[in-house]
């Protein structure tokens, strides 16, 4: 299975690109309006979808995007067009917290999502995405910000989707951002 690819972009049409990559073109669907922004050189993560029809690439532009398709995909009734859909309406940090808040009329804001869908998306998502983020968190980062007087709850927000990979580098990322 393809999960990544690094080329040159050929083409881009709607709803895709067509990418080089050693003398093979591979076309991969993406959004329209993401396609727009990827010209040259680029990189980026692949679901590789088989169907009785043929296969289907959906491409994403970071590990992050990837991973909460997957879980989207996991669920009956979210086909892979629709979550990708879901994982480009916003940062995944932004999506992840909109499931996790219940927030029903921003995922039926997607096209192709409709009610049901959206709630069934929180209802089996929610904690696990939940457990995602509190298992994602430097727990001697959370304990160095709660002894500063921030409370556990700020503290594990502030620390949450840092890049930053030593403790005391997360601190000071997290600090920035509870000081705006």
């Amino acid at each position: 299975m393809m999960v990544f690819i690094k080329g040159q972009v050929l083409y881009r049409g709607a709803g895709y690109l067509i990418v080089e990559r050693d003398g093979i073109g591979y076309k991969l669907t993406i959004p329209e309006q993401a396609a727009r922004e990827y010209q040259g050189e680029v990189a980026l993560y692949l679901h590789e979808a088989q169907r009785d029809d043929g296969r289907e690439l959906f491409a994403f532009s970071s590990i992050n995007q990837l991973e909460l398709f997957w879980k989207l995909i996991s669920i009956s009734g979210v086909g892979p067009k629709s979550a990708q859909k879901i994982v480009y309406a916003d940062t995944v940090d932004g999506v992840k917290s909109k499931i996790m808040a219940g927030d029903v009329v921003a995922l039926t804001s997607v096209p192709g999502i409709g009610k049901k869908t959206a709630q069934k998306i929180i209802l089996e998502l929610k904690g696990t995405l939940a457990d995602d983020r509190v298992a994602s968190v430097d727990m001697d980062a959370v304990e160095a910000l709660v002894g500063l007087g921030y409370s556990r709850r700020d503290a594990e927000n502030a620390l949450s989707g840092l890049e930053e990979k030593e403790t005391d580098e997360r601190i000071r990322a997290a600090l920035k951002r509870l000081s705006r």
